[in-house]
Order: C-alpha cells, then sequence, then structure tokens
C-alpha cells in the first residue's frame, strides 16, 4: 500500500519550522539594528576639552592639562584637543612639546590653519618677529577665522612700539569671537600701552562678566584703577588677582601681583 503525503506537515516538524523561522527573523532584526554588522563610530564626549578650555582662560594651567590629557588618552587623533593642548603648553612655556604638538596636526592634516597657528606663537614666545609674523599670516591664509594668529600679530605690534596696529589686530580677533578670554585680556593691554583707560576698563568689565576668576583680568583692571587715581578699587583688584595666582601655583605672576600691590600701596599710601 502507497502513502500519500499529508497536505500539511506533521505537527512537530510545523513546531520546528516556526522555531527556525522565529530565529532567522530575529537576526535580521538584530543585524538590521546594529546597520548590518558594521560598528557606529563612537561620538567623543567634548565636555573635557569645554573644561580644559575655561581652565586655560582661568590660567588654571595644571587643571587645563589634566582635562586635555584625560581626553587625549582616549581620542589621541583628536585635532580640537591637541590644539587646546598645545595652547596650555605655551602658556606654561613649553614651546617644544607645542611643537610637537602641531606637527601632530599636521600628521593628521597637513590642510589645517591650527598647527601654522601654534608654530606662529612658539616663534613669538622665541622671540623670532619676523617667523611668527610668517607663520601667523600663514594660518589666517588658511583660515582667517582662527583668532591666535591675530593676538600673535597684534602683540608683536604691540612690543613693537605700533600701538594703534596693535589695538587693531585685537580688535579683529574680538569681533571673531566677543566672549574670547584670552583676547579681552591682551586687548586690554593694548589699551593700557596707549593710555586709553576708559576702553581697557571696557574690555575688562566684559571679561569679569563671563568669568570673575580670571587673575589677569583683575591684574589689568587694578592697573587701568591706579592710572585713574582710584587707590581702594586697584587695591581690590591687585588682592584678587594675587589670591588668584598664588591658588595657581603661578609663581611669577604672583611674585608681579606682590610687587604691583606694594607700589599702589605707596602710590596712595594705604595701609598693609
Amino acid at each position: 500500500m502507497k502513502f500519500t503525503r499529508p497536505l500539511s506537515p506533521h505537527p512537530v516538524s510545523n513546531a520546528k519550522s516556526m522555531t527556525l523561522r522565529f530565529l532567522l527573523l530575529a537576526l535580521v532584526l538584530f543585524t538590521v539594528s546594529c546597520g548590518g554588522g558594521e560598528e557606529k563610530e563612537e561620538v567623543p564626549d567634548r565636555t573635557k576639552i569645554a573644561e580644559a578650555q575655561k581652565a586655560l582662560d582661568e590660567e588654571n594651567y595644571d587643571k587645563a592639562k589634566g582635562a586635555i590629557e584625560y581626553f587625549l588618552a582616549q581620542y589621541p587623533k583628536d585635532t580640537e584637543a591637541l590644539f587646546v593642548y598645545a595652547q596650555v603648553l605655551i602658556n606654561t612655556d613649553q614651546l617644544l612639546k607645542a611643537r610637537d604638538k602641531a606637527n601632530e596636526i599636521l600628521e593628521i592634516d597637513s590642510t589645517l590653519a591650527e598647527p601654522q597657528a601654534i608654530l606662529g606663537e612658539v616663534a613669538y614666545g622665541r622671540g623670532e618677529f619676523p617667523k611668527a609674523l610668517e607663520l601667523s599670516r600663514k594660518a589666517l591664509k588658511i583660515n582667517p577665522k582662527i583668532q591666535a594668529p591675530y593676538r600673535v600679530i597684534g602683540e608683536i605690534y604691540l612690543r613693537q612700539g605700533k600701538i594703534k596696529n596693535g589695538i587693531k589686530v585685537l580688535l579683529e580677533a574680538h569681533k571673531l569671537d566677543p566672549v574670547c578670554i584670552e583676547t579681552l585680556k591682551k586687548l586690554s593691554a593694548g589699551y593700557i600701552k596707549d593710555k586709553d583707560y576708559t576702553s581697557a576698563k571696557k574690555y575688562l568689565e566684559i571679561g569679569l562678566k563671563l568669568d570673575d576668576e580670571v587673575p589677569g583680568l583683575h591684574y589689568n583692571m587694578a592697573v587701568v584703577y591706579a592710572n585713574s587715581d582710584n587707590g581702594p578699587k586697584a587695591m581690590e583688584h591687585i588682592e584678587k588677582a594675587l589670591e588668584q595666582y598664588e591658588d595657581r601655583d603661578t609663581l611669577f605672576w604672583a611674585g608681579k601681583s606682590r610687587d604691583t600691590r606694594r607700589l599702589i600701596q605707596r602710590k596712595f599710601k594705604l595701609k598693609n
């Protein structure tokens, strides 16, 4: 006797088939959800860069160094972080290490303006003004919206006695980023050299409203008040500058602040 094939699968076979189909469907859904098996690129948490930049603005270089090194330990090829790190190194007179960071950025992307800007700052720190001007102008040709080269050019003009030209260049940097603390400090210094204490005070007040924990702003404000015959206000700001410099172990500027405090005390016959 011949047995005919049933018109529907055997119940056990049907259960196995359904299970297999379910597993295949789950596999397909999993593959789709993972982008076809490709890993998604991790998006860095950039809060450490912001933290480092804020500490840099406040001249708290140890804190800035710690924050940016933490980020670079995870993302060593991040050009923005390398640029911020170079700024920390420049401000702590580690010019050769800053130059190394510029070279690292060049290896990653030779078309960026940032490494040229860093090299310009390094040259300025070494007193190589013609080279600093050349490199800073080269950076601006690549990206005219980067601030550091304007500050270098402006500071060189100030040192050369071209006060009006220096202020003009620093104002260009300020226009690019009106809330940049570093530029506000440099710009106020330019106006102090020009004996325009009203303008210097204006930009220092902008900076202090943004961040009251920047000792350089308080130092410059003390100089402004001392030259405007306001001894008590000058003393108030030099005391804040000294306190903040000592808190950051910034020995050179802490010493300068003590000297300036003594001069203010003598000029205005203020008690210790």
